[in-house]
């Protein structure tokens, strides 16, 4: 899979020689509501249009100022919806007044936002092959900046961090090709011929034989067998720490046997969001070469219905040893969870362990779409994670998991029940239900990205689709932790 990526090229002021004609020139101003009347003065506009927390205030064809307020990553995402709606395929930064660090966050905006998911038939695929050919562009192709920001270590990581994103948005929104098989292929085609990194692959009933039979149960009833993906990358072999990336990759999800209800799995080819971002964040640490150790395990389950699907009632081993009883079949990703994580730490004895996964409604009717939960066993990774979530828009909040939400999930047939019979906290219930997979003396990270899978409006850094949430955090977090 191949991602399209925006070319972003250094410049100098242009010459007379140089053919600037099919470029959008694009001022960056700093504002407050006491400056827009002097900027609208200056430019001699009539009108304002408010987008995110920017404001747009020159649309000639020739030029696009823009005036700075609150999130530089939302202003980035405004300039792609003009040039879009001018139909420019380049953009020139000429005058900016804004600082290295500021700038590099408008262009990490302009590359999320400046992205698409679509596929063609026949006739829409000639017919945009033809308009790019004549430089009818609908999406920008080369972005022009200064020469001085290159150098910079800060947008250079930026940068990097929105691409790797797009990548994770092209797997999460692939639809019923998005198979278990699908990401096997895709890691095999990723990696195969790089040394640095060790394949490991449980399919079918190779995960029954090593005892992850809850993971199992939730894949038993589809045709596409459930398939546990470990990676390991060894970026520095002289350290003895080995950080973990465990993942959601829930290809779709019905519901199971407690089928979901019309409006509600219409978008749960995203339900492997989890695993999307894992991968991605992955193949970013590997393909930025950093110097640190790292394995990551993705979860990889069609929770179907057919005549061998799992069932109410149902009482599993998982592979810690724990029984779990199921009272509901659509709480299935936990269960492909909790063999993940009890399998990786087994097999890899890790220093950390951050877990990322579309698991509950319920957090995201606690933070709406915008903000993912954060449960966590230790204070210190949550306030780097808060801290590296804030600084990339990505943002988390952390929630709690208290005696009372492990009690409520204690079983009465099993050692726990997969739901747990109070109506309330779902969020953290599932989270305490994780919980007893982890050695709490690992420092732990449970991302439940329930709310902010995916975007059903073209705002702000997200086009409609998959977002990638989470995914710039993981890798920064890797970042972060070389030695």
């Amino acid at each position: 899979m191949k991602v399209k990526q925006l070319c972003i090229n250094s410049y100098k002021p242009p010459v007379q020689s140089q053919n600037w004609a099919q470029s959008l020139f694009l001022n960056l101003y700093r504002c407050n509501s006491q400056q827009i009347s002097r900027h609208l003065h200056r430019l001699k506009v009539n009108n304002v249009v408010k987008g995110g927390q920017s404001f747009i205030f020159g649309e000639e064809k020739v030029g696009l100022a823009v005036g700075v307020k609150g999130s530089c990553y939302n202003a980035g995402g405004e300039v792609v919806r003009k040039a879009r709606q001018y139909g420019f395929g380049t953009v020139v930064l000429t005058q900016n007044e804004l600082n290295i660090k500021e700038t590099s966050q408008v262009i990490s905006g302009l590359i999320q936002a400046n992205y698409k998911y679509k596929l063609l038939g026949d006739v829409a695929q000639e017919k945009q092959q033809s308009d790019e050919n004549n430089d009818q562009y609908t999406y920008i192709s080369d972005l022009h900046v200064q020469e001085n920001i290159f150098e910079d270590p800060y947008f250079q990581q930026l940068v990097q961090l929105a691409q790797i994103k797009l990548y994770a948005r092209d797997l999460a929104n692939t639809r019923q090709e998005g198979t278990p098989q699908f990401f096997v292929n895709e890691v095999k085609t990723l990696f195969k011929d790089n040394p640095n990194v060790e394949i490991k692959i449980l399919e079918g009933q190779q995960l029954q034989e090593s005892q992850l039979n809850l993971f199992y149960a939730v894949g038993q009833g589809s045709i596409h067998p459930p398939t546990l993906i470990n990676l390991t990358y060894r970026g520095n072999k002289d350290s003895q720490h080995l950080h973990a990336l465990v993942g959601k990759g829930i290809t779709f999800d019905t519901g199971g046997l407690h089928l979901k209800s019309y409006g509600n799995m219409e978008t749960m080819h995203l339900d492997k969001s989890g695993a999307c971002n894992v991968l991605a964040a992955f193949k970013g640490a590997v393909d930025l070469k950093l110097k640190v150790n790292v394995t990551v395990t993705l979860g990889m389950a069609e929770n179907a219905i057919s005549n061998t699907a799992y069932k109410p009632s149902n009482i599993f081993r998982s592979h810690k040893g724990l029984t779990v009883e199921i009272n509901n079949t659509d709480a299935e990703g936990r269960l492909v969870l909790a063999d993940c994580l009890s399998w990786t730490q087994a097999t890899h004895n890790p220093t950390s362990i951050l877990e990322i996964s579309t698991l509950t409604g319920a957090c995201a009717a606690a933070l709406g779409e915008n903000t993912g939960g954060l449960f966590s066993n230790n204070d210190e990774l949550s306030q780097e994670l808060l801290e590296i979530g804030k600084e990339l828009q990505e943002p988390f909040w952390r929630l709690p998991v208290t005696d009372e939400h492990k009690d409520m999930m204690k079983g009465q047939f099993a050692d726990l029940c997969n739901i747990g019979k109070a109506k309330v906290c779902g969020a953290s219930k599932a989270a305490a239900f994780l919980f007893n997979f982890v050695d709490e003396k690992t420092p732990f990270a449970h991302l439940d990205i329930a709310g902010p899978m995916d975007s059903k409006a073209d705002k702000g850094i997200h086009p409609p689709g998959a977002t990638g949430f989470g995914t710039q955090v993981l890798l920064k977090y890797l970042v972060n932790k070389q030695e």
